[in-house]
């Protein structure tokens, strides 16, 4: 029987993207969510959701949206001069991308300082800890990928024996990689609103019938003026919304025989409990 993980990325990163996600994995396919632990809704996404039966509660670092846990003073190669923590198109305004490998962005001069990144990293992962009382069920990125990042975030899943679930997207895995394609370029707040994942996840489910395993990256949420004001993903969130709560994909799914499964359903997860929380 095929399977399908439908995985919700940006857990917390604004009160209302906060409770889309929960109403996604309340009502409709969501098994996976990766936390934000930087930003200030982090504590009441964690509460709602760290208890919740059959999900894997993962835990998204972010080096690029809002403010850093650390002080600016420490890590000051991560933050702009307000202090904020240097967005995704800043960097790669800044620096001279040679390549796109896959997810990772080779530039000519990595962007991530690798001791002050793990330094901030550390603390996203302590503050993970204190919030939902276990570890994350998995590790992964958040908007943009380097070298350097990728190291930093594959050292925390080596010290806490942790998956990273970055891993399952490259090239030699197994697992059929959905596409969005109603991401398109551009994606301006236009293009967004006009996007139909509805539709376009539809025309996909003949070709997740035709693995045994895939994986969907989606980000559904509800809208508000702050996701607007600091991110460029914020229109598609409701339309994303809709497709992993939508009738037509249940039913779609349910003539192939396909099943919403998890990582840890399928034992793809490394124990969170082989080291101690530090």
């Amino acid at each position: 029987m095929p399977k399908i993980i439908f995985q919700a990325d940006d857990y917390a990163i604004t009160r209302a993207a906060t409770d889309g996600i929960i109403q996604a994995v309340a009502e409709g396919f969501v098994r996976a969510t990766g936390l934000f632990t930087n930003r200030p809704d982090a504590g009441r996404a964690a509460k709602a959701l760290r208890d919740h039966e059959g999900l894997d509660l993962g835990m998204d670092f972010n080096f690029v949206t809002g403010y850093s846990l650390l002080p600016a003073r420490d890590i000051p190669g991560l933050v702009a001069a307000d202090g904020s923590l240097r967005s995704s198109h800043a960097i790669h305004a800044s620096y001279d991308l040679v390549s796109q490998e896959g997810m990772t962005s080779i530039f000519t001069v990595e962007p991530f300082e690798y001791e002050q990144t793990l330094a901030e990293a550390r603390a996203q992962y302590a503050r993970f800890i204190e919030l939902v009382g276990r570890k994350p069920a998995y590790l992964h990125h958040h908007s943009i990928i380097t070298p350097g990042l990728n190291l930093v975030i594959h050292q925390i899943g080596a010290e806490e024996g942790i998956t990273v679930m970055d891993d399952f997207l490259a090239p030699a895995s197994d697992i059929f990689w959905v596409p969005n394609t109603w991401y398109t370029k551009p994606f301006g707040a236009t293009e967004q609103a006009a996007a139909d994942p509805v539709s376009e996840l539809e025309n996909l489910l003949d070709d997740i019938a035709a693995h045994p395993l895939s994986i969907l990256i989606t980000h559904p949420g509800l809208v508000d003026a702050e996701l607007l004001d600091i991110t460029s993903y914020h229109v598609i969130r409701a339309r994303d919304l809709a497709a992993v709560t939508s009738p037509r994909i249940a039913d779609g799914m349910n003539a192939r025989g396909i099943e919403i499964t998890s990582f840890s359903a399928e034992g793809l997860l490394v124990s969170p409990a082989a080291t101690n929380p530090q």
